[in-house]
């Protein structure tokens, strides 16, 4: 029972993220090149893939308790975490679109950790349930959504460095991408 409860809530904390996105996929879409396109599509298709058999093993498993209360201080860190981020984009109502350059160079906040703290935030959350199950085939779906998340930011960050300029390089000199302190 314990872990069908930790699976729902593991489901239930993606909903959130995706009420707030910080741009209508929809609206975007036609916006993204041909190749930004297909990742955009498929990287919420991996992650989602990735939470539901996660969460299909988590209810199936019966993880010790230091398990359990890690992964759900690991996901909440990544709710905190990418809404962190997420509202210095902009308000949580608010969405924008790829060609609309960002108002200003955010390097405070969660973008002094990383450059792409919704993805941070992402791999954070992809990752708690994957602790809590702790079957290898999770390490290979997680795999999935590093690949998926790290092409995005690619894509995103050579958007940002057309918009920004020599400003944005420079930032990206001195925070790290994706894993903060790292890489």
């Amino acid at each position: 029972m314990l872990g069908i409860c930790v699976a729902v809530a593991f489901a239930l904390g993606w909903l959130p993220l995706y009420l707030y996105r910080a741009e209508s996929m929809v609206d975007a879409l036609p916006y993204y090149s041909a190749a930004e396109r297909r990742w955009v599509v498929l990287s919420p298709i991996v992650v989602a893939a990735h939470m539901a058999i996660a969460c299909l093993l988590v209810s199936i498993a019966e993880p010790p308790a230091w398990r359990v209360a890690s992964g759900l201080l690991l996901f909440a860190a990544g709710v905190a975490f990418w809404f962190w981020g997420r509202v210095q984009i902009s308000p949580l109502r608010v969405t924008r679109l790829p060609a609309e350059p960002p108002t200003e160079l955010r390097r405070g906040g969660a973008f002094r950790i990383v450059r792409n703290p919704l993805y941070f935030g992402y791999l954070v959350l992809a990752a708690a349930p994957a602790l809590v199950a702790a079957r290898p085939l999770l390490l290979l779906t997680y795999g999935a959504c590093v690949t998926t998340l790290v092409i995005r930011a690619d894509q995103e960050e050579r958007r940002l460095h057309a918009q920004l300029g020599p400003a944005y390089a420079d930032y990206c000199q001195t925070v790290k991408r994706l894993i903060p302190f790292v890489w």
